[in-house]
């Protein structure tokens, strides 16, 4: 019985009995607009897969995103989660639906070594800086970000802009300067946009991403701008009125007409040509 269990003892240090592993990584804390980053190593076989999912725990665990991890022959792998329109608080990512060798792998039967919850705390900074263009603006005033900033005084910050049809601009860099009553920022700038839609305003000062700010432009698209082309006017030339020149009437010739004999004459000449007959006969 002694044999059996310092077998069994050096079995497991050497490795030979040990389940697979997967380890993830995050960051503790994230700025609202930056992903979580997740990276991790896993000792599954290539083609093996599972979930990471991200979920918001505040009072109880409610599902925000998953996304797919499946292992190529490195058996490392990243993933990230938007934030963008996440709430400040405490957010956790979980390793869930393990399949190896297309059956559902029990998550309890990981190396004791294995890392599949990771908890990120999301902080906003969104509300350091007020926005004091409208929201809704024309398109053919362009999109005009006016604001200030919390304790920034004079400064700089950097604008990127995204809209419809994967329409970017910037970085821009934008200077603010200092108030009279406080140690706020007042900053502007006026971006050309070529649609109508709506665009998101990333701001971020020398520390961090700040946040997100949403704007509505107005107007035409192209498609419905309408190109008027004037009709062709059409001139009617007047000619001056010529008189009439007379054309002289030809005098009509009236063709001969045939005279026909009449039955008396006719009749008159047999008459005559039977005498002539009759007198040579009897000579």
């Amino acid at each position: 019985m002694t044999f059996i269990c310092l077998a069994f003892l050096i079995i497991c240090a050497t490795g030979l009995v040990q389940g697979y592993i997967i380890t993830i990584d995050t960051p503790k804390s994230v700025i609202k607009g930056n992903p979580i980053l997740v990276t991790g190593t896993t000792s599954f076989p290539e083609d093996s897969y599972f979930d990471l999912v991200l979920f918001y725990s505040k009072y109880t665990a409610g599902e925000v995103a998953r996304t797919r991890v499946i292992v190529d022959r490195t058996q490392t792998f990243r993933a990230d989660f938007d934030t963008r329109h996440l709430e400040r608080g405490q957010y956790k990512v979980e390793v869930h639906n393990i399949i190896y060798d297309n059956e559902l792998f029990v998550e309890r039967q990981l190396g004791s070594s294995s890392v599949i919850r990771k908890i990120v705390q999301v902080t906003d900074r969104s509300d350091e800086i007020t926005i004091t263009s409208p929201q809704t603006q024309p398109l053919s005033q362009g999109l005009t970000i006016t604001g200030r900033m919390k304790g920034i005084g004079d400064g700089v910050l950097t604008i990127r802009v995204f809209g419809p049809d994967n329409y970017t601009y910037g970085p821009e860099q934008v200077i603010t300067k200092k108030g009279f009553s406080d140690n706020s920022g007042d900053f502007s700038t006026t971006i050309p946009v070529p649609y109508p839609g709506d665009y998101q305003a990333g701001i971020s000062d020398k520390n961090s991403y700040i946040g997100e700010y949403q704007f509505t432009i107005t107007g035409p698209t192209p498609e419905e701008t309408e190109v008027i082309t004037p009709e062709p006017t059409i001139e009617r030339l007047i000619t001056p009125d010529i008189p009439e020149t007379p054309v002289p009437e030809t005098p009509v010739t009236p063709a001969p007409t045939k005279t026909q004999a009449s039955p008396e004459l006719i009749t008159g000449l047999l008459g005559i040509g039977c005498f002539i007959l009759v007198v040579g006969k009897r000579r």
